[in-house]
């Protein structure tokens, strides 16, 4: 098998589970600023899930296959932005992970990121907007896909409704809510539907067609929260 498609294939199951272990490995902290092992842990592993989910975004554009005019434009937009915003969650983590390990207590760690998020455009681009996005082209490129029946109707469905759960939940009750992690469970099986195209699931060699899967007919491999 093509090392380049077992990358690709582990990016569907990686991605969405460490994001929900990320936020299992905050609850003893309670999800606050508290440098020590749990936020280490926990941004350590939303880094490796971040850092999947950028191979997970292209991975998405060959499952497309070939498009022409609008529709390609429509994914390869898609594509575009949850990689900005892949970016984005991995400098954001980055920094996270750099105040948890300088900062001696929780007021340190919050006097911290509040100097980072000073300067100009670090707040929107990095803690806010840009970390979000992710979630606005997966769900683009989940009804996309689905409309040009690349994948069912029930795995883009399912993401939708993961990431709706999700968003509804942190601004309703806060990111700690039980409700995010349920969310979070829903994107991973609406990931892992994705990841296995329109019926025949995953596959190891080349492709068959725009509909079969992750073969070599894929075009390529390349925050968690707002603190």
């Amino acid at each position: 098998m093509n090392p380049a498609n077992r990358l690709a294939q582990a990016s569907f199951t990686v991605g969405p589970a460490a994001l929900l272990g990320g936020w299992l490995l905050m609850r003893p902290i309670d999800g606050d600023l508290v440098p020590g092992p749990w936020w280490t842990a926990a941004h350590a592993v939303w880094l490796v899930g971040f850092t999947m989910f950028g191979v997970m975004a292209p991975a998405l554009r060959g499952v497309a296959g070939p498009l022409t005019g609008g529709r390609r434009a429509a994914v390869d937009i898609a594509v575009a932005a949850a990689l900005l915003s892949v970016a984005a969650n991995v400098v954001q983590l980055a920094i996270d992970l750099f105040a948890g390990f300088t900062a001696v207590d929780g007021a340190a760690m919050r006097a911290l990121l509040e100097q980072v998020k000073g300067y100009p455009g670090v707040e929107a681009l990095v803690y806010s907007a840009g970390a979000q996005l992710f979630y606005a082209a997966l769900v683009a490129l989940a009804v996309i896909l689905a409309a040009l029946r690349r994948v069912t109707p029930v795995g883009a469905g399912v993401t939708v409704v993961g990431v709706a759960v999700m968003a509804v939940a942190t601004f309703q009750t806060g990111r700690d809510s039980a409700l995010v992690a349920v969310g979070m469970a829903l994107i991973w099986l609406g990931v892992l539907l994705l990841g296995r195209g329109p019926s025949t699931g995953l596959t190891a060699g080349p492709s068959a067609g725009p509909s079969t899967g992750l073969g070599t007919g894929s075009t390529g491999i390349t925050g968690p929260r707002a603190t």
